[in-house]
């Protein structure tokens, strides 16, 4: 039992990464929401960046977490693609809008559908409030889809559009950290009164 209790502690320990993440998206929606459409390519490298280190921490995540988590490989994937994603975004900088939009636009996609299979996931475990990581999920999607499909309208409303996809998907990582977070603290409390009444009863 102790063995098992602490490879769930574990598999949690790294929850300050889905955290970093949520900052830095939300960080990236509000210079957005305030950056003029005249510093496009600034915008591209920005996100570019945001996107190329948001791949390194997942990968992380993935790699430490391989032998605790069913699904490290999807955590793995997403990885993968936020770094190709964010790699070709910076090789070319000087990219038109209306790739950029289809470019994160799928991005944030895949993102989002990610989240409510990961809030699904957590369901499955029992973790409390998953049904909000559920929403931001399906919200993310919902933006990500409209930037897909509207990649030629103005450039304003497909900045608000990407800026309000980047700011649901921050939040959601935030709340996902937040929620490991928990687990983690409930675990450990459960693995001290394991220790303790073992100690206990060798002492008897």
């Amino acid at each position: 039992m102790a063995n098992a209790i602490s490879k769930v502690t574990h598999s949690v320990k790294n929850w300050w990464i889905f955290l970093v993440i949520g900052i830095l998206m939300i960080i990236g929606a509000i210079w957005m929401f305030k950056t003029p459409i005249e510093s496009f390519v600034g915008l591209t490298v920005f996100f570019s960046m945001l996107i190329f280190i948001s791949g390194i921490l997942t990968i992380i995540y993935a790699i430490g977490h391989r032998d605790e988590i069913e699904n490290w490989g999807l955590y793995l994937g997403g990885g993968i693609l936020d770094i190709i994603v964010g790699f070709i975004l910076l090789k070319y900088p000087g990219v038109t809008m209306v790739l950029f939009s289809l470019f994160v636009g799928f991005w944030l996609l895949f993102r989002g559908i990610f989240m409510i299979s990961s809030s699904f996931k957590m369901k499955k475990e029992g973790v409390n409030n998953w049904g909000w990581i559920l929403v931001f999920g399906i919200l993310t999607t919902i933006f990500a889809f409209f930037a897909i499909i509207n990649p030629i309208v103005g450039a304003s409303y497909l900045v608000f559009t990407l800026a309000f996809a980047f700011l649901l998907l921050g939040i959601g990582n935030i709340f996902i950290s937040l929620q490991l977070r928990k687990v983690k603290d409930r675990v450990g409390d459960v693995k001290e009164g394991i220790l303790s009444a073992a100690d206990k009863l060798k002492r008897d």
